[in-house]
């Protein structure tokens, strides 16, 4: 998974708004200290943790792609929007 989805998910998990996740960054905040505070882990050790998860997911196929992936999905008014994923070959 890229940084930038492992962010996403922590989010997530943290059950951070669009504008305090926004705040985190912009105040020279890292991941780290809420990781911390919540599950006492960094971001990188979060990191390893979801990618160890990311193959017990679902596997979707991409509707851009058509490629077939499991992924983090969360649902929102019926809608799936994919947070993190990983290729799988099939």
């Amino acid at each position: 998974m890229e940084r930038i989805q492992i962010q996403l998910l922590a989010e997530k998990i943290l059950g951070l708004t669009p504008d305090q996740a926004d705040a985190l960054v912009d105040s020279g905040e890292d991941y780290d200290t809420p990781l911390k505070e919540r599950f006492g882990v960094d971001l990188e050790t979060f990191g390893k943790i979801a990618n160890a998860l990311i193959s017990l997911t679902p596997i979707i196929q991409e509707p851009n792609t058509e490629k077939f992936v499991h992924a983090f999905i969360e649902f929102q008014n019926g809608q799936g929007k994919i947070l993190a994923k990983e290729a799988i070959d099939k």
